[in-house]
């Protein structure tokens, strides 16, 4: 090949893409979010409405009642970060952006406070657990996607071992035990979780490499690894749907029944994949469907392509047939194999099979006018 003259890469039509680990996590991640937002939004509005649920409620509460308006304010602060949350999911924005972990870091610093309130200046019983349930929603939530996990648990898991140093004017070793117990529990149940969570992502991983594999033999042909005409078919016709210009290269072995006769179906077998990789080294780009159309008849579909570089494309081809000269001691051809090609060219109103029907009559001129030539 002359060094001057641009690479061809072979087509790719089978190439096989799945969701990464990445995508997993944002589908998660859109699962999760809206039940995270409910949950903080259910215990936000039970403290915003607790004078409505329970009678004079502000009134027991006998000391710093000018705190009661800041941590009031800051429920409200937790639903409307809640709702945003809920609107990026709504939105299709199902990864943790900058202003997401901005809005989670601001839901557990409120949180965060308002316990450190609810414990060491009100002493309410409803503390403890209302932290407990906090940080269990988020390890269930965010288990995959550590980032937010601790954006959010961070502030809350330090502020109820500092109100407990407050209120009991130092370290308590009862409480330590049980804050380092359930702080053990934490840790461990993310790690079970997580393990699920990756075991799903391999059992999906083999899933999709299975169905690719399964794909990829309903669509390609064994024996010489092109395209088969179920999948040249799918092709053309997204191609047309799209109103997407290309040309067509019909192509048959030139007296390929005599090949077989003489050499045997196993040469005959060898000499159709060699013919296969002549095609896919001929094509210019990866877009380009090189195709097994039955027997010793193969397409070329050259996307984008006008009939002036069609035929550069079928002159390679013969070239290359030319260098290889694969022994055909029975053709009227020539001494090695060669190939008759009709191109056509994709036009508006017609149909895939008024263009194969185009590229197929031209390929039986070529064959009139004596095979190893090519006719647009």
């Amino acid at each position: 090949m002359n060094s001057s003259q641009p690479q061809r890469r072979r087509p790719t039509e089978f190439a096989v893409r799945w969701p990464n680990r990445g995508a997993m996590v944002r589908q998660a991640l859109s699962q999760s979010l809206p039940w995270f937002a409910f949950v903080n939004i259910s215990f936000a509005l039970l403290i915003a409405l607790r004078d409505r649920l329970f009678d004079h409620y502000d009134d027991s509460l006998v000391t710093h009642q000018t705190l009661i308006p800041v941590v009031e304010s800051g429920v409200y602060l937790v639903i409307a970060a809640s709702l945003l949350l809920l609107m990026a999911v709504w939105r299709g924005q199902h990864h943790l952006s900058m202003l997401s972990l901005t809005l989670l870091t601001l839901i557990g610093v409120i949180w965060a406070f308002n316990c450190y309130c609810f414990a060491v200046y009100w002493q309410l019983p409803l503390t403890y657990p209302l932290s407990v349930i906090l940080l269990l929603t988020a390890v269930a939530a965010f288990y995959f996607y550590p980032g937010g996990l601790l954006c959010f648990m961070l502030p809350l898991w330090l502020a109820v071992p500092f109100a407990s140093v407050q209120l009991n004017q130092g370290i308590n070793h009862r409480f330590a035990i049980m804050w380092l117990i359930f702080t053990v529990i934490l840790i461990y149940g993310r790690y079970i979780l997580l393990r699920w969570f990756n075991e799903a992502w391999q059992r999906y991983e083999q899933n999709q490499l299975l169905i690719s594999r399964l794909d990829m033999l309903a669509h390609q042909d064994v024996l010489t690894g092109t395209a088969n005409r179920r999948a040249l078919e799918n092709h053309l016709s997204q191609a047309i749907t799209q109103q997407r210009p290309f040309s067509l290269i019909m192509l048959d072995v030139d007296y390929f029944k005599r090949y077989n006769d003489h050499y045997g179906h196993q040469a005959g077998d060898e000499c159709l994949a060699a013919v296969a990789e002549v095609l896919k080294e001929a094509v210019r780009t990866p877009e380009d469907v090189v195709a097994r159309y039955g027997g010793e008849e193969f397409v070329v579909m050259l996307v984008d392509a006008t009939v002036a570089q069609a035929e550069s494309v079928a002159a390679r081809i013969q070239q290359s047939f030319q260098r290889r000269a694969l022994p055909h001691a029975t053709s009227d051809a020539a001494a090695y194999v060669t190939a008759s090609m009709g191109i056509a060219r994709a036009a508006p109103g017609l149909t895939a099979e008024a263009i194969i029907a185009l590229a197929d009559k031209a390929l039986y001129r070529a064959k009139e006018r004596g095979r190893n030539c090519w006719v647009s």
